[in-house]
């Protein structure tokens, strides 16, 4: 790659090695192993050389207990990731887990809705999702602080299901109203559909564990999470300063990638597993860079690392897949 940047890229040597392997990452590598794994030729990847970037090791598995169940944790950016244990299938530590993990999720959703709704005409819609933060919050607070097994667990999901409901109609009126004119917020409808739609799959989540079903299905884990990764990387591109070329049309070609992943056979974990390796490794370098002020964007640090634990989160549950 020639090194010389346009007005706007330019950077110091250890920087230019850090923009550069988020390039060779999103843009080259990451292409390589969704397109030719996914259409049978997974020896071509080897082929294409290691990416330029870090491999970002998610780490083993940290034991917790939580509600008084076993959980675990991923670590690697500002907020632990919440799963359970290797292997478990029990529901309740499933409940406990994923309500930890998308509990988080939500109160962020809220805080960034928060922060992007500014000025006096925005009280109302800024004061509901201040609310909902809150009230995400102080739910977390409780479970932690509850003991839960399979006589309760049930009625705790409920009281989190009840929840739940309410900031995804939030959601769906904020969507609408900015839609339509009717709000000028600073948050996109893609991003109240984007979340929402996290929050409905918790939803359903729930639902299935309340049945006693802990299992994670390939056939939804895949589609949900690479449409998940598509929208990161496209959040990513409009998020970059317009003099960060080389970035936003990395990010674009990832988006792109996930694109296909998500509409390719259900068949062997190769081409999901390579994919998500290689968004969580752009993801970890966008991050850093975010932080030390390497990468010029309007991407808040707490963005960057909500996005990242989520790549993480995905590749957690595709081990985990049947």
């Amino acid at each position: 790659m020639s090194t010389n940047l346009p007005v706007g890229d330019r950077f110091t040597t250890e920087q230019l090695v850090t923009r550069r392997a988020l390039f060779q990452v999103a843009g080259v590598t990451l292409v390589g192993t969704v397109v030719l794994a996914s259409t049978g030729c997974a020896s071509a990847v080897g082929a294409m050389g290691a990416p330029m970037f870090p491999h970002a090791d998610t780490g083993a598995i940290s034991p917790q207990t939580v509600a008084g169940v076993p959980v675990g944790t991923l670590g690697g950016g500002t907020k632990p990731i919440f799963v359970a244990p290797p292997g478990n299938l029990d529901p309740v530590v499933h409940s406990v887990a994923d309500t930890l993990f998308w509990g988080e999720q939500l109160m962020e959703h809220a805080m960034f809705f928060a922060m992007l709704m500014p000025g006096p005409e925005l009280a109302g819609p800024r004061g509901e999702a201040e609310s909902f933060q809150r009230q995400f919050e102080q739910h977390l607070t409780r479970l932690r602080g509850s003991r839960l097994d399979r006589t309760s667990y049930a009625a705790f999901n409920n009281s989190t299901l009840a929840l739940t409901n309410a900031i995804i109609d939030y959601k769906q009126r904020m969507e609408l109203a900015q839609t339509a004119g009717r709000m000028r917020s600073l948050v996109w409808p893609t991003f109240f559909s984007h979340t929402r739609n996290e929050a409905i799959r918790f939803r359903g989540r729930l639902a299935q564990l309340n049945q006693g079903n802990a299992n994670f299905d390939r056939r939804e884990v895949v589609p949900f999470w690479a449409d998940k990764m598509e929208e990161h990387a496209l959040f990513v591109s409009h998020l970059l300063d317009p003099a960060e070329k080389t970035l936003k049309g990395a990010a674009e070609t990832a988006a792109a990638s996930f694109d296909k992943l998500e509409d390719a056979p259900v068949g062997s974990k190769d081409p999901a597993m390579a994919a998500v390796q290689q968004i969580i490794n752009f993801k970890v370098a966008a991050e850093r860079g975010i932080q030390a002020g390497q990468i010029k964007s309007i991407i808040h640090p707490a963005l960057a690392d909500h996005v990242r634990r989520e790549a993480v989160r995905f590749k957690d549950e595709l081990i985990r897949a049947v």
